[in-house]
């Protein structure tokens, strides 16, 4: 995201944050070549990106991990310039999202698993609450668009069992070797 804002944003400059230090390093390697471009492992609920120097603040699908999102939107709407805008995409609330509902069930073997609650990817699935704390946070005009696409999970079933194993993998980590195999096996036909 970063090295796409760096590209539309030329000659002006692009910074890319976050709380992974393994995710900055990825993201610097596939800027490498950018001059217009930087990252840094910063905590972006509360680093100090310094008031009014922003013109755009952008996540995909970032802001969902907020652990205080009152707070969080706060410091980063006072970073942004008079006029600036946020742009962010994140995913609808649970009960919308198909795919990780037909990949959870194939790995349930059999089990209930608990619903996730509104926390974590699920938290901004609300738009009245989006907007809430967006207008909370000092922004106005605020609009909010229902965005739904097709998942891509990988080029071969092989690629993209490997992703969804990563991205869910710890929901057969109780499992003995017989169940998680079942598991897989049922995630790999869906």
């Amino acid at each position: 995201t970063t090295r796409a804002a760096a590209v539309r944003c030329a000659p002006g400059h692009a910074l890319g944050v976050d709380l992974s230090a393994a995710m900055v390093e990825v993201a610097r390697s596939s800027a490498a070549g950018l001059v217009n471009v930087s990252f840094e492992h910063v905590d972006a609920q509360v680093h100090d990106f310094g008031a009014g120097l922003y013109d755009v603040l952008v996540s995909r699908t970032g802001v969902m991990f907020f652990g205080d999102p009152a707070a969080a939107f706060r410091n980063l709407v006072r970073a942004l310039r008079p006029g600036g805008r946020l742009a962010l995409l994140v995913w609808q609330p649970y009960a919308g999202n198909e795919w990780i509902q037909l990949l959870r069930s194939a790995l349930a073997a059999g089990r209930d698993l608990p619903v996730p609650g509104a926390s974590g990817p699920f938290s901004l699935g609300d738009p009245d609450r989006v907007r809430a704390l967006l207008t909370g946070a000092g922004c106005t005009d605020v609009a909010l668009a229902d965005v739904r696409r097709p998942m891509d999970f990988g080029a071969t079933v092989d690629a993209a069992l490997d992703f969804v194993t990563g991205l869910l993998g710890g929901l057969v980590a109780d499992l003995d070797s017989a169940a998680r195999a079942a598991a897989l096996a049922a995630l790999r036909r869906t």
